[in-house]
């Protein structure tokens, strides 16, 4: 694993074998201006912290509403994004550069559980809706073994029934 974090404006990889955390939230904001600003403000504060080796990644994707945001964070285990949020300087680097652009609640903890291959196709945009006429499908279980997140990947934009994201910026610690 290397210590250098780079910036991706791609997908997470989902499936990352040392990915042993997902955190998944999603956040509302009033505008698209605001989105924009969210979106920028808290991939800048992650990419300008000290993260730790466990750290992974960090992706904002931007919902097709202009409003809304699918945060997707990878982690190599529990124990080490434990650690890091209950530090103090990490709280204070991190967490209310964060609060300050919006206040959310805690995110969804998961592990990555598999994916779905359903047709050929390149990814355009994901949905957090289980969908048959996507190209694929990746699981999520929960850290309580009841709950699960899926997200679907759509090789088109849609028709605006349905919400779908799209890749905004991320930071993310390269394999190797």
């Amino acid at each position: 694993m290397t210590n250098v974090l780079v910036e991706s404006h791609a997908f997470p990889e989902f499936g990352r074998p040392d990915a042993g955390l997902i955190l998944i939230s999603q956040w509302q904001t009033p505008d698209p201006e605001r989105r924009q600003a969210v979106m920028e403000g808290v991939i800048d504060a992650w990419a300008e912290a000290r993260l730790p080796e466990a750290f992974l990644g960090r992706y904002c994707l931007a919902g097709s509403d202009g409003r809304t945001i699918l945060n997707y964070a990878q982690w190599t285990d529990a124990a080490a994004h434990h650690a890091f949020a209950a530090d103090p300087a990490n709280q204070r680097a991190i967490a209310d550069s964060v609060q300050a652009l919006i206040s959310v609640g805690p995110p969804g903890r998961y592990r990555y559980e598999r994916s779905v291959v359903l047709r050929d196709g390149p990814v355009r945009t994901l949905s957090t809706t289980r969908s048959d006429d996507g190209v694929a499908q990746y699981f999520h279980r929960g850290e309580d073994g009841r709950h699960g997140h899926v997200l679907t990947a759509h090789d088109d934009e849609g028709d605006g029934t349905v919400l779908r994201f799209r890749p905004f910026r991320g930071v993310v610690r390269p394999r190797g």
